[in-house]
């Protein structure tokens, strides 16, 4: 089966939505998109390049999806001053073009990682992003080399949302 162009806007529905109906409280932005997407890319579920960012792993690709999502009616989003972007689910008749298999590991992401914040979901997705790009297996370096990239955080603090995470035992 040929994959639709609907596919990327679909998923970032699907994820919006998922993420709504079980956080109700959640604000959900582009940098926790890029960064739920990234984990959705790591299950083989979404094809994204990534790159290292200041907030971690970026997709220009995503950026572009989640834009073409608006333009098309499948997600909503607004700005806030002092607040960030508040992305919301408008359409889910996309989801016609994501198969179950998707929306099944689209639903273990959210159930695994949902219940964090941008800000821990950039520590997160940093940490996996370098575990599969630069081979630190080491959980004391790991946890140096992100701390070093995100200097705004301690190497306490990291391990503790690391820890909560799975991410290190």
């Amino acid at each position: 089966m040929r994959e639709s162009i609907f596919r990327g806007p679909a998923m970032i529905s699907h994820l919006v939505k998922t993420i709504s109906e079980k956080y109700p409280e959640k604000q959900v932005g582009k940098t926790f998109i890029q960064k739920m997407v990234y984990l959705l890319a790591r299950e083989g579920t979404a094809d994204f390049d990534y790159s290292m960012y200041h907030y971690g792993p970026y997709s220009g690709q995503v950026s572009e999806e989640l834009g073409f999502s608006e333009n098309i009616g499948a997600v909503e989003i607004d700005w806030a001053p002092h607040k960030g972007y508040f992305i919301k689910s408008k359409d889910t008749s996309w989801e016609q073009y994501l198969n179950e298999s998707d929306k099944r590991v689209i639903d273990e992401i959210v159930n695994k990682y949902g219940e964090f914040g941008a800000i821990e979901l950039s520590i997160i997705t940093t940490t996996l992003f370098i575990q599969d790009n630069f081979a630190v297996k080491d959980k004391n370096e790991l946890i140096h080399v992100v701390a070093s990239l995100k200097s705004q955080h301690t190497e306490a603090g990291i391990d503790d949302i690391l820890k909560k995470a799975r991410v290190i035992q």
